[in-house]
């Protein structure tokens, strides 16, 4: 029995001693990969001249999206401006329809023409007839 409680104990004692070891080999390997990276070794590996393409088409397809996001910016700083000077204008026009429509009031045309002479008719207008039968 006390052989079991031994061998029982050296499993565990084992399995809580083996997780150390591994985390220092992941980090060697991540270590090592990062200095790969770095160094540049990687590219010299078989495995990288096979995916050269891949890589070579990832690049393009980021350049692609980088070029198009800028694109869109660009569209919508426009989109901003005109809409900013449409409003602008719009604001324009309407000032200057209630100018209109204030110079062409009957009493500021009456005022205006006072200076020239031309005077307000105080009759009503008539207004003239004719039968279409007696035209000849």
């Amino acid at each position: 029995m006390k052989q079991e409680a031994n061998y029982i104990r050296t499993e565990k004692q084992e399995q809580v001693s083996q997780p150390k070891p591994q985390k220092k080999i992941k980090k060697n390997i991540f270590n090592r990969l990062f200095l790969d990276i770095l160094g540049g070794d990687f590219l010299a590996q078989d495995w990288a001249r096979r995916q050269a393409n891949y890589i070579l088409f990832l690049a393009a397809i980021a350049l692609v999206y980088i070029a198009n996001s800028f694109y869109t910016e660009g569209i919508a700083r426009k989109i901003d401006t005109i809409s900013r000077d449409l409003k602008e204008l719009q604001f324009e026009y309407i000032s200057s329809k209630s100018k209109l429509m204030h110079e062409s009031k009957q009493s500021e045309l009456t005022r205006k023409l006072k200076q020239t002479g031309l005077k307000e008719s105080v009759e009503p207008v008539k207004k003239i007839v004719t039968n279409k039968n007696n035209k000849k």
